[in-house]
């Protein structure tokens, strides 16, 4: 039997004297969540191959070395780690070219890639096409079948995947879709190997054989994993406050230091709320941080895979989107611990 993946959300919204807060967390259960399959006779392919993969496209650096790379897009803006074994190669910060290309460790080859940029070539899709129009260029559907390594895993896409981030078959990849759902728009794409794919295992599944082994980290790798999340985070959200006309935030230290050890505290003490019985809410952690403001919002997540997933789970929720876009923000602190995120937004007190 499937079990599916089951969304939690909680939303709050608090109005203190000090200020106003806008206050919204998300917790998605860890992709680690799926289940062995007892004896089944076969895996069947869902998915269809009716539409032909473009000749050209930002598809085609799949498979690229780190030399061809940096050839075609030229030095990164920055190199981030993750907890996958690829590193991310950062370029179009603050712009509609934001693009980040993940390069193996081991192989040194292009193995995923993310393309936000509206300006990015990403055919047959077109970043801020209407859902329909994308639907129309390819077949979705909501079992998902395939091996690695001769382990056979099947995804199955709940109804919140199929409408924020469906899957599907590309060439001899795979490129998962990301929609805003409030606004029915593409808002970016995600390109990845079928090894990328069964390390992360975004979705509720079954399984039969072993799955890939997540690579453990040394506490000075989870440290620049979770710098790393933390501006990729920053930049995704300013990319998108842009696209929907918000003015971008700048980064605030205090407010990550108070959102860095709101993120480790949950993670440490296990628990997931705002409120914490050992550091209080947000106003006292903001005010511990000698954070003077006029407003202030949080938003919080646990257990995505990464940073682009959180930043699309936010922006689909009513209460974190109101956070993620409001025009009363104008700074923005970001920390994260270990698959726990936190976003703090503030507006400063003026002089």
């Amino acid at each position: 039997m499937m079990r599916k993946t089951n969304i939690i959300i909680f939303s709050i919204a608090v109005i203190v004297f000090a200020g106003t807060f806008l206050i919204s967390l998300i917790s998605l259960p860890s992709g680690n969540e799926g289940k062995p399959s007892g004896n089944r006779n076969q895996l069947s392919n869902t998915y269809h191959s009716a539409f032909k993969v473009p000749d050209s496209g930002i598809h085609k650096l799949m498979g690229k070395n780190e030399k061809q790379i940096l050839e075609y897009l030229g030095k990164p803006e920055r190199i981030d780690p993750t907890k996958y074994g690829y590193n991310w190669f950062i370029y179009g910060r603050g712009s509609e070219k934001y693009l980040q290309v993940g390069i193996d460790d081991s192989t040194n080859r292009v193995t995923t890639i993310y393309a936000l940029g509206k300006k990015l070539k990403t055919a047959p899709f077109i970043i801020g096409d209407e859902s329909q129009k994308i639907y129309e260029k390819v077949p979705i559907s909501d079992e998902v079948a395939f091996s690695f390594q001769n382990t056979k895993i099947d995804f199955e896409l709940n109804e919140e995947d199929m409408m924020v981030r469906p899957l599907i078959k590309f060439g001899k990849y795979w490129a998962q879709l990301n929609f805003d759902h409030i606004s029915d728009r593409l808002i970016g794409i995600r390109y990845m190997t079928t090894e990328v794919l069964a390390k992360q295992h975004p979705y509720s599944m079954t399984y039969q054989g072993p799955l890939p082994e997540s690579q453990a980290l040394s506490s000075s790798e989870w440290t620049a994993v979770n710098h790393a999340e933390d501006q990729e985070i920053f930049d995704i959200s300013n990319v998108l406050r842009s696209r929907y006309k918000k003015k971008m935030l700048q980064w605030n230290e205090e407010a990550y230091q108070a959102a860095f050890k709101h993120s480790k505290e949950m993670e440490t003490k296990n628990y997931f709320s705002h409120d914490s019985k050992w550091s209080g809410d947000l106003k006292t952690r903001l005010e511990r941080e000698n954070i003077m403001f006029q407003t202030a919002g949080e938003n919080i997540a646990a257990k995505y895979p990464d940073a682009i997933a959180v930043s699309l789970g936010w922006l689909n929720s009513v209460d974190h989107r109101k956070n993620l876009l409001n025009s009363a923000f104008t700074e923005l602190g970001v920390g994260s611990y270990q698959n726990y995120y936190t976003q703090d937004f503030v507006r400063p007190m003026g002089p």
